[in-house]
């Protein structure tokens, strides 16, 4: 069943791919759906989320909610309607 799912993405990634608001709302069945809508709506933004179509980038990390979805099934994961999908990208530091 498709849902509609708001993805919040860094509000850095906006001024690179010219998006007026972080939060983009999308409709989808499951994570890899919206991201693929994402990376459609926005080509620049690809490479910073996908490393090659269906695999993340490994310093990127997708919240449903409080969840992290590589612990839950990835891509797959199905969102249910008006959820949220947080990007986050890991900061490096000491």
């Amino acid at each position: 069943m498709t849902a509609v799912v708001v993805i919040v993405i860094p509000s850095a990634w906006c001024a690179v791919g010219g998006i007026q608001n972080p939060s983009l709302q999308c409709t989808a069945e499951t994570v890899g759906g919206a991201i693929d809508w994402l990376v459609e709506a926005y080509p620049v933004l690809k490479p910073r989320v996908l490393a090659e179509p269906g695999r993340l980038v490994s310093w990127v990390n997708l919240y449903v909610g409080e969840h992290d979805v590589r612990a839950l099934q990835g891509l797959d994961t199905v969102v249910p309607t008006n959820s949220e999908i947080v990007v986050l990208p890991a900061l490096a530091g000491g």
